[in-house]
C-alpha cells in the first residue's frame, strides 16, 4: 500500500511541475494552460505527465480488485 501511494504521490506531483513549467517558463504558457482546461489539447510533456498519472491510478485499481477477488 505504501508503493501504490508513493507512486500516485510522485505522479501527482510530476503532473503539477509539468503544469507549472509549461505556464511559467515558456511564452504564452498561461494562455496554454487555459486552453487546456477547456478543450483537452495539451503540450506533448502534459499529456504525457497525464498518461503516467493514469497509469498509476490504473495500477492501484487492479491491485485492489485483485486483493477484493482473493478474498
Amino acid at each position: 500500500m505504501a508503493n501504490q501511494a508513493q507512486s500516485l504521490r510522485k505522479a501527482i506531483e510530476n503532473l503539477i511541475n509539468v503544469k507549472l513549467h509549461d505556464a511559467l517558463a515558456r511564452p504564452g504558457g498561461v494562455d496554454r494552460l487555459i486552453a487546456h482546461r477547456c478543450t483537452g489539447v495539451a503540450s506533448w510533456e502534459v499529456r504525457n505527465a497525464e498518461k503516467q498519472l493514469d497509469q498509476a491510478l490504473a495500477e492501484i485499481l487492479e491491485s485492489q480488485e485483485s486483493e477484493a477477488l482473493a478474498s
